[in-house]
């Protein structure tokens, strides 16, 4: 279990983790509150990234990821469930770039002993994972 706090950077405080843990295949679900997040999808005709910038308090319905190498370094790769905290409660699903912390995030990470890597597919301007 990992348990992140206010304000921190969800990708980068996993990435650091996973780096001085010396993990380097893992998959992790995850529950709590974002209230800053940078979240989008992958145009396949584009063969590029589509980003957002939502702000305001969000509960992370569910968030899903895995963790491979990337150039030797840990990669965390993960998409998430998000609920607006307001009378709306509209719900946002979608690639995690960015997510910051409003109150907590408790990750549930289990490393892997398996290789795990991302490498470049040409058809889909990707990198996918490779076992």
């Amino acid at each position: 279990m990992i348990v992140l706090s206010r304000g921190e950077e969800v990708i980068a405080a996993l990435t650091k983790y996973c780096d001085e843990h010396g993990i380097h295949a893992a998959a992790f679900h995850a529950i709590g509150s974002v209230d800053r997040v940078k979240i989008g999808y992958y145009d396949l005709k584009k063969r590029e990234y589509f980003f957002t910038e939502e702000s305001g308090e969000f509960e992370v319905a569910s968030m899903n990821g895995n963790v491979a190498l990337v150039e030797g370094r840990p990669f965390i790769h993960a998409h998430a469930v998000l609920t607006a905290c307001d009378e709306g409660g509209r719900v946002l699903g979608a690639h995690v770039k960015e997510a910051h912390v409003a109150v907590t995030l408790e990750v549930f990470l289990i490393a892997l002993d398996i290789s795990l890597s991302r490498e470049y597919d040409e058809e889909v301007g990707l990198k996918l994972l490779k076992i």
